[in-house]
């Protein structure tokens, strides 16, 4: 081998050299990044008494629905080591309609969740994007069937709030997590973005504490959002989103206790509501209220789980009372299928217009409501 050739093959074995722990290091960061893509499917079949016909008049209706037991979705998400107990998340979530294919949330492409962030082992984490509330994220948690058709947030609609424009800082002291977040513009589809000079516009402040140690859970949450109007008159008027200037404030406080095979569940909410963001209150005045619930859910055995829930809400100053009890089947066929049953009664006291599904919600307004699901729901 003459003199080139050898330093042509001395070349290459150092290029080699210097490519084999490059290529170890691209595969060791590799390993450290994962992403993950996943989702619920679950549609069903509903019934319903006292629903509005196009008259408005009381009548019984047959339909299918989709979402009924969890929001049917899919999402992506995934995280990346940065090393020395950092690293970086990302989700994107996807809330579609089984029924019809369609997506949700205002049409949003991803408008479940959509956010990316940093977490660190000592100093917790931020996440920055669409977020959801904290009603939606620890207090629906605290009744049996969570964020299910039929379960709190039909007394509410800030149990399914997701907030857009939102940064959200997250700590963990050993059993207790606590949690603030602020929007920038809690819902940019429906009422646009915040004008230049503007700092009211659909703002949102929350902070929470969740404790959670062996068969005992508990949570407090504080939630303050403000108008969506930007008009002073929407102020004296039932407009939906209020004046900006104006402010819902809500505190939750539940918990949940577990018994061998029986989990326990029970909640409170209190709403000060000036900028009108409940429906029920375009009946009139009505500027706070409160609620109460309490549930049980029984694992009769590993498939098959029984659960039972009653909620009250009384709206001050006026003689609107409803009342609901919930009572649902679930059978598992296996860890990612199962089938349910559904039941609802709903008692409209004093003239409410309280649904299965939500306030004004395929109701007449005074009339009681008998509800049932049947369905199918699939996890990936």
């Amino acid at each position: 081998m003459n003199a080139f050739h050898r330093l042509g093959a001395a070349g290459c074995l150092a290029a080699a050299c210097f490519a084999l722990p490059s290529l170890g290091f691209a595969q060791s960061q590799m390993s450290s990044s994962s992403v993950k893509l996943y989702g619920i499917v679950d549609t069903g079949v509903e019934y319903l008494t006292n629903a509005a016909n196009v008259n408005g008049k009381p009548a019984n209706l047959t339909r299918m629905t989709s979402g009924n037991m969890s929001g049917s979705r899919w999402g992506i998400t995934g995280n990346e080591d940065l090393g020395g107990g950092s690293s970086s998340f990302f989700l994107l979530e996807s809330g579609m309609a089984v029924d019809t294919g369609g997506m949700l949330q205002g049409n949003r492409l991803f408008g479940r969740l959509s956010y990316v962030g940093l977490s660190d082992t000592d100093y917790g984490s931020v996440s920055v994007g669409r977020i959801g509330g904290l009603f939606l994220d620890w207090v629906s948690k605290f009744n049996p069937l969570n964020n299910a058709v039929y379960a709190v947030k039909m007394m509410d609609p800030a149990f399914s709030d997701r907030f857009d424009k939102t940064i959200r800082y997250q700590k963990k002291f050993g059993t207790l997590t606590t949690v603030v977040q602020y929007s920038m513009g809690y819902d940019n589809v429906a009422y646009g973005a915040q004008p230049a000079g503007d700092n009211l516009k659909g703002r949102v402040m929350e902070a929470g504490l969740l404790y959670e140690n062996g068969d005992f859970g508990a949570t407090l949450v504080y939630d303050q959002k403000n108008g969506q109007t930007t008009n002073p008159a929407a102020a004296t008027t039932t407009a939906v989103g209020g004046y900006e200037g104006n402010t819902d404030k809500r505190l939750g406080l539940a918990m949940s206790y577990k018994m061998g095979e029986i989990d326990l569940f029970g909640g409170y909410r209190y709403l000060n509501s000036k900028a009108i963001h409940l429906t029920a209150l375009t009946k009139g005045p009505v500027q706070a209220s409160s609620l109460v619930w309490l549930g049980t859910t029984y694992h009769m055995t590993p498939r098959l789980l029984w659960s039972g829930t009653a909620m009250y809400q009384n709206f001050y100053g006026s003689n609107l009372a409803p009342m609901s009890f919930q009572v649902d089947v679930d059978y598992f066929l296996s860890k990612r299928t199962d089938l349910y049953i559904n039941t609802g009664y709903v008692i409209n006291r004093g003239g409410a217009d309280l649904g299965l599904n939500g306030f004004a919600s395929s109701v007449v307004a005074g009339h009681n409501q008998f509800g049932t699901q049947i369905g199918i729901r699939h996890t990936f």
